[in-house]
């Protein structure tokens, strides 16, 4: 049994199951499949996704026009109905119409009307040459919604790039085709928040959803986040009752990220995932004690052999040097900070040529780990940590023993 709406454009009741209004013939329903949801009065676009509403062109010709008058003479009463409608509500409403042309006026209570005083009643109908709804489109109606439309999607659009995982989301995928870490991660929310409404039929729940599924992609950057959160919230997503979603311009933004994702002629983006969420470089700051402390071993002799400091070029390297130097050759301490390592070369060598950043991320890097091992923030090296750096001073090429694609982004 249809169950029946009231039309945005005309108010009339129209079933459900349509998607178009059986009396005006504007649209009523989304016709996004995966939003089907009623329109709004007056409105360009649909609420609940963003798309287009279908309008009709203006017609090119007039209303079917019903005119029905009643005179009547004496003690009678005067009657004037006047429609206009289209071509289908003349289909609908043509019973009642015929009924009125062989109906007789309403009789008042013991009074008979003077028949030979009573006009015939009149009526006029006007048909248009033109009134079906001209679109930019053939509409395509949506799919039964009945059925469970947000279970696993067909490995098109955005959900081809996520599997589902309890109630969480996991991307299959880690290049989002962003410049820099922080427009991977905004591109990563988006995708994600199209996704979620794919698979699941509703907003993203929380800021702390965001949160925890882009820890679980490897792409959080814990610092930053709510920063990014807060930009795409006022730019690309809607805050509904109960959780997050896309807006007409989060929509699109989807399409265009999806559109570079699959571009091979687009370059591929920056490479998050080989950067340690604990290497974000924490900045901690040398006090004096820690300073004195460093320029007290800067003084110690060094043999280094046929090692030439200045001819180190990659972060890893300085960091195998300045940690074999600090606990095996001085064995000053059994395990350094990153900063103890970085600051005792500049104040050794004077001529160190990578940034704090680099030297802390080379030692933090999980493809370093067969040279490195860490305990909280204190690092020393592996015994194959060693040995690199005596094969060098005992001169052994620089890098002939270590991965060269370990160092690509220092």
């Amino acid at each position: 049994m249809s169950l029946i709406l009231t039309c945005p454009s005309c108010g009339c009741d129209t079933p459900s199951e349509h998607s178009f209004c059986t009396a005006c013939n504007e649209q009523t329903r989304c016709l996004n499949k995966d939003c089907n949801k009623v329109l709004l009065p007056d409105k360009e676009f649909c609420f609940g996704c963003g798309q287009l509403i279908l309008k009709k062109a203006a017609s090119q010709g007039q209303l079917n026009k019903y005119v029905r008058s009643i005179k009547q003479v004496g003690k009678s009463y005067e009657e004037h109905t006047e429609l206009s409608v289209s071509d289908h509500a003349v289909s609908e409403l043509a019973p009642f119409m015929a009924a009125q042309i062989t109906s007789q006026p309403p009789q008042r209570p013991n009074y008979t009307p003077n028949q030979s005083n009573s006009t015939v009643p009149s009526q006029k109908i006007v048909p248009s040459t033109n009134l079906l709804p001209i679109v930019e489109e053939a509409p395509q109606l949506p799919a039964d919604t009945s059925q469970n439309h947000h279970a696993e999607t067909n490995g098109s659009g955005v959900s081809k790039y996520f599997e589902r995982d309890g109630e969480m989301l996991i991307p299959n995928i880690k290049d989002f085709k962003g410049k820099n870490w922080a427009e991977q991660q905004r591109r990563f929310i988006l995708l994600y928040t199209k996704a979620y409404y794919d698979f699941f039929g509703q907003p993203v729940p929380s800021e702390d959803h965001f949160k925890l599924a882009a820890k679980r992609a490897s792409i959080l950057d814990t610092t930053n986040f709510p920063k990014y959160l807060t930009g795409l919230k006022r730019q690309y997503l809607s805050q509904i009752s109960g959780g997050y979603k896309l807006n007409h311009d989060g929509e699109k933004e989807v399409n265009n990220i999806i559109a570079q994702i699959e571009d091979e002629n687009v370059e591929a983006g920056h490479q998050y995932w080989q950067r340690s969420v604990s290497a974000t470089t924490k900045r901690t700051r040398l006090s004096k004690d820690d300073k004195d402390k460093l320029k007290k071993w800067a003084q110690d002799d060094v043999e280094l052999g046929e090692l030439k400091i200045r001819d180190i070029t990659k972060a890893t390297d300085y960091a195998l040097v300045a940690l074999w130097i600090i606990t095996v050759h001085l064995k000053k301490e059994q395990a350094i900070r990153w900063n103890d390592g970085y600051y005792y070369l500049k104040d050794k060598f004077k001529t160190i040529s990578v940034e704090a950043e680099s030297f802390s991320r080379a030692m933090s890097k999980q493809t370093n780990e067969k040279y490195f091992r860490r305990s909280g923030e204190l690092y020393y090296l592996t015994s194959q940590g060693q040995q690199i750096v005596e094969g060098w001073i005992n001169g052994k090429p620089i890098d002939s023993l270590i991965d060269v694609e370990n160092d690509m982004d220092d």
